[in-house]
C-alpha cells in the first residue's frame, strides 16, 4: 500500500479522500397474523454467479419482543413442517 501511496499521486488523493462508506442498517416491519408486529433488520446481498439475484436476510436482536416472536414462529412451524396437523 505504501508503495502505491508514494508511486501513484492520483491513487494517493483518493486514499486521502476515502470516500467509501458501508451501507446503513435498515429495517423492515411485518404484521402477522399470529404474532402481531415485527420489526427486524434486514440486510440484502448480491449472489454471485447470479446477475440481478440478491438474498434478503431478516434477524432480530435476542432479548427483544420481535426476537421472542421469532421464536413462536419458530415453534408454530415446526408440527407444520413435519406434516403434523392440529386439531381433531
Amino acid at each position: 500500500m505504501g508503495e502505491l501511496l508514494l508511486k501513484s499521486p492520483d491513487f494517493a488523493g483518493l486514499w486521502e479522500r476515502y470516500e467509501v462508506t458501508g451501507r446503513k442498517a435498515a429495517t423492515k416491519t411485518f404484521q402477522h397474523p399470529e404474532v402481531g408486529r415485527i420489526t427486524l433488520a434486514f440486510q440484502g446481498m448480491a449472489l454471485e454467479g447470479t446477475p440481478g439475484q440478491r438474498m434478503g436476510v431478516c434477524t432480530a436482536q435476542p432479548g427483544t419482543p420481535d426476537h421472542d416472536a421469532m421464536l413462536l414462529l419458530d415453534l408454530a412451524a415446526a408440527p407444520r413442517a413435519a406434516g403434523v396437523t392440529q386439531g381433531p
